[in-house]
């Protein structure tokens, strides 16, 4: 089956289904098609005390979820790569400079979905979280990664997640609203779990 995905010889490490890496690696494109576990990296960065949370609207080129709204730098963790290394996404995709003790590990989440395209992900995603009050100004986006930035308030964010709501309204820019369909689906407890309102992330 041929399907076009985002850079698909980079190389990543295979994982088990526990959570163990395996030494062996894969290109992308073949992870996605055999279903291989694999890591990946993820940022959300908090603002205003942890009160507002940026996200980064993805290009409508991605091979999944294109076009949605997500944390602010997400990516796949390459073959070899340290945790240090792997935060080279906050750059990449988002255009500013970060040092890497500034994050706070929050955990790890275990995701498996199958997409329309044939694509088959099955990740553990390596949670941290930022916190940094710089405007959306300041950033510098990849257009061909991001096509928009926003802040919303994160217990508004938490509600959309929960379905308690239909829609939210940004803090930066205004005049910009969310709905729940143009939101990555991740789940209401995980954004508590992963965002600072539970103790810590569980491996599940």
């Amino acid at each position: 089956m041929h399907v076009q995905q985002n850079d698909p010889d980079e190389l990543l490490e295979v994982f088990d289904a526990s959570g163990h890496g395996t030494g062996r690696s894969k290109s992308r494109a073949v992870i996605h098609l055999d279903g291989d576990w694999h890591a990946a990296f993820h940022c959300w960065i908090l603002r205003r005390n942890g009160q507002e949370v940026v996200l980064q609207r993805r290009a409508l080129t991605k091979d999944t979820f294109a076009g949605l709204w997500d944390a602010a730098a997400a990516g796949h963790w390459r073959y070899g790569e340290s945790a240090a290394e792997a935060a080279r996404e906050i750059t990449e995709e988002l255009g500013i400079q970060v040092e890497f003790d500034r994050l706070t590990y929050r955990g790890q989440e275990r995701i498996d979905r199958a997409f329309p395209n044939g694509l088959i992900d099955r990740e553990f995603h390596e949670i941290y979280v930022l916190h940094d009050d710089r405007p959306l100004s300041h950033y510098r986006p990849d257009p061909a990664e991001v096509i928009g930035l926003a802040a919303f308030p994160l217990e508004r964010l938490i509600s959309l997640a929960a379905g308690d709501v239909a829609s939210i309204d940004a803090t930066e820019p205004i005049n910009l609203s969310l709905s729940r369909d143009e939101l990555v689906p991740y789940s209401a407890d995980r954004l508590r779990r992963n965002l600072g309102r539970a103790s810590r992330v569980d491996k599940i």
